[in-house]
């Protein structure tokens, strides 16, 4: 039976980088079947996040980069979140805005989504979400 499946931060984060050459082979079968929808997958935002976090401050990825193979891996067939065109708008509004985090992006994603409004002292996401 093939059941939808959560892959944590290290999981995507091996696929992605392919720096462990066994665990690389091991789960790249199931990005592929979730690439071509024969596997399905809930790919929490905080996953996503916290991947973003580890591939721009560990692995020194460029942030446009991290955020470009975030989205390409969120937009596999297979990929099941009942939120995924708020991350993929999340990581779209990153790749074209400058000086805003991925997580602001999600915020003002999210609050546009429910029809709230946005809080913050941030002056650039205030700008940037019309407030």
């Amino acid at each position: 039976m093939n059941t939808r499946k959560i892959p944590d931060t290290n999981v995507i984060l091996r696929y992605l980088l392919a720096d462990n050459e066994r665990q690389y082979r091991e789960i790249s079968p199931f990005f592929k079947d979730l690439r071509d929808g024969k596997q399905k997958a809930i790919i929490p935002g905080e996953v996503i996040l916290e991947a973003f976090y580890v591939l721009t401050k560990v692995y020194a990825v460029p942030p446009k980069e991290a955020a470009r193979a975030l989205k390409d891996l969120v937009l596999y067939k297979g990929v099941d979140n009942k939120d995924k065109s708020l991350l993929i708008e999340a990581l779209n509004r990153f790749e074209q805005s400058s000086g805003l985090s991925l997580l602001d992006c999600l915020i003002w994603v999210k609050s546009e989504a429910h029809g709230c409004e946005l809080l913050t002292f941030d002056k650039r996401l205030r700008r940037m979400a019309g407030g």
